[in-house]
């Protein structure tokens, strides 16, 4: 969940929504009488707002530090709620102004705060997804901007580590993904994401290496947006897995089917062929069996070919796989 830049301006509007209350029951001149209600939806919004600051069941309620952070909120609110009425009754002083309205509309005015943030922000998503607002409202302020340089490895690792949580649905993961892309060279992002699958155990980091094969086989930018390189570390993200490699063979063939001119950034059909011999027996020899055939028919290998790709074939045994890719993908 993410509170993208049109979100952030409803967000904006609902707190500004929320402090129009008690400047407007100031302004009217009521009297502390309306102090407790609005004392009340501002402590509401702001369990709303950070879900992560308070406790989560009846026990952790009692507990001194729970009591001790519930007490001073309530102080600092009361003391905001009243500045934003003296604020509003100053304004009215200086105006000379004393509008004349029941004193349920101001409080309706900042009840229904509450529900307009709820259409930006989930608190229970949040809780779930361990995200906070502020580290939202700061992506989306970043969006905009240029984004800072990241070393490859470090943003490698955050990508790992996403990965591992368990919890990082497809949405997520594919996001995260396309932001370790775009923020360094992408064609030296592109090869240590690469040698780190390449690397790792094929057991490991499972939804990043569903990503990359979602990503690269995605028939939909490759037309404008095709990048040499991927379909190759989706190889490489595969591994020896069964599943993987047969999800990259039916989505590779599928965009083949839509776009013909994506063949070339494959690997060379003997290696995709070798593969299909490697999982005998499994889904994924199937699937990469017909993969080299669509190749087969879109990029047919002069008579030379047989010897050169010997080279590029992976090495049979218990470690084969597309173990290599790593190096190839800048140069695809």
């Amino acid at each position: 969940m993410r509170v993208v830049n049109h979100r952030k301006s409803l967000l904006q509007g609902a707190t500004v929504q929320l402090y129009m209350g008690p400047l407007l029951a100031g302004l009217a001149g009521f009297g502390p009488a309306l102090l407790p209600p609005f004392i009340a939806i501002f402590m509401l919004w702001l369990v709303l707002l950070r879900p992560h600051r308070w406790p989560q069941s009846g026990a952790e309620w009692l507990k001194p530090d729970a009591l001790l952070l519930t007490l001073t909120l309530l102080v600092s609110q009361t003391l905001f709620v009243a500045v934003l009425f003296g604020v509003g009754r100053g304004l009215g002083g200086v105006l000379g102004y004393l509008p004349i309205f029941h004193p349920t509309l101001p409080l309706c005015l900042s009840l229904l705060a509450l529900p307009l943030m709820r259409l930006v922000w989930s608190p229970e998503l949040a809780l779930e997804n361990d995200e906070t607002i502020d580290q939202d409202l700061w992506a989306a302020a970043q969006s905009g901007e240029a984004r800072p340089a990241v070393s490859a490895q470090l943003a490698m690792s955050e990508l790992f580590a996403l990965s591992e949580r368990g919890r990082a649905d497809a949405g997520q993961m594919l996001d995260a993904l396309d932001h370790y892309l775009d923020t360094g060279d992408i064609w030296s992002r592109l090869a240590v994401l690469a040698a780190s699958l390449d690397t790792s155990p094929a057991n490991e980091h499972v939804a990043l290496r569903r990503a990359v094969i979602l990503k690269s086989t995605d028939p939909l930018p490759q037309s404008q947006f095709a990048v040499p390189g991927e379909i190759r570390t989706a190889f490489a993200a595969a591994g020896t897995s069964d599943d993987l490699l047969a999800l990259l063979a039916l989505r590779g063939r599928a965009l083949l089917q839509k776009q013909p001119s994506a063949a070339h950034y494959f690997p060379p059909r003997a290696v995709v062929t070798d593969l299909a011999a490697n999982s005998a027996g499994g889904t994924a020899a199937l699937a990469l069996a017909d993969l080299a055939a669509e190749l087969a028919k879109l990029v047919p290998e002069p008579p030379n070919a047989a010897q050169k790709n010997a080279a590029t074939r992976p090495a049979s045994g218990a470690a084969s796989g597309p173990r290599g890719f790593a190096a190839k993908t800048t140069s695809a």
